[in-house]
């Protein structure tokens, strides 16, 4: 009863005009909250872009400003880098966001957000980490929680993201975008939820 709620919600939702669906996108999906400066020992970062792109960008702006009050290892997980963008962007962690080079470990072998979730859950089980700070863009939290819940063993926290850390906000990416992400998004939420 409660999934074909959902089915004919996110169904609905997909044929919606799109000034219906904005308003729909105005409504939190943000789960984040503060952490405690002793909290965690691996900061978890979600790809969103190899360049590093706007929403990679604001995401490490969230995992630096952690990092800073607490060092701790920050896996970056980002399967469509190529060599070269990979070593440019390990600098730009180095020099820009601050992070020490021996804490940086790279996923490369993911492509999505379940995959995002899934190997830097495999990577620090092998690495004996067990508490976790996962720094996402706020539209994306929601999703991250419902798959770090599935994936991750130990406790973790989804860090809140302040409006000055944002290099776009979440209504921004869905108008920029026509309504795409947004669909995208929840659909993804409603599917991931009972799928896993």
């Amino acid at each position: 009863m409660l999934f074909s709620f959902f089915l004919l919600s996110g169904v609905g939702f997909y044929f919606l005009p799109y000034n219906y669906q904005c308003a729909i996108g105005m409504w939190p999906l943000e789960v984040g909250e503060e952490i405690e400066k002793d909290y965690g020992d691996v900061i978890l970062v979600p790809g969103a872009g190899c360049n590093p792109g706007r929403g990679t960008e604001e995401r490490l702006n969230l995992a630096s400003s952690i990092y800073k009050k607490k060092k701790r290892k920050v896996i970056i997980s980002e399967g469509y880098c190529r060599k070269s963008e990979q070593l440019r962007f390990n600098e730009l962690m180095i020099s820009r966001w601050r992070f020490d080079p021996e804490d940086i470990i790279w996923d490369t072998l993911s492509f999505n957000t379940e995959e995002n979730i899934l190997h830097s859950a495999q990577l620090s089980q092998d690495l004996g980490l067990e508490n976790a700070i996962l720094c996402t863009s706020p539209h994306h939290q929601l999703r991250c929680n419902v798959l770090m819940s599935e994936f991750w063993i130990g406790s973790f926290k989804i860090a809140e993201m302040k409006d000055s850390m944002l290099e776009c906000d979440k209504e921004q990416v869905y108008l920029d975008q026509k309504g795409k992400v947004l669909k995208q998004e929840y659909l993804k939420i409603i599917y991931e939820f009972f799928s896993l």
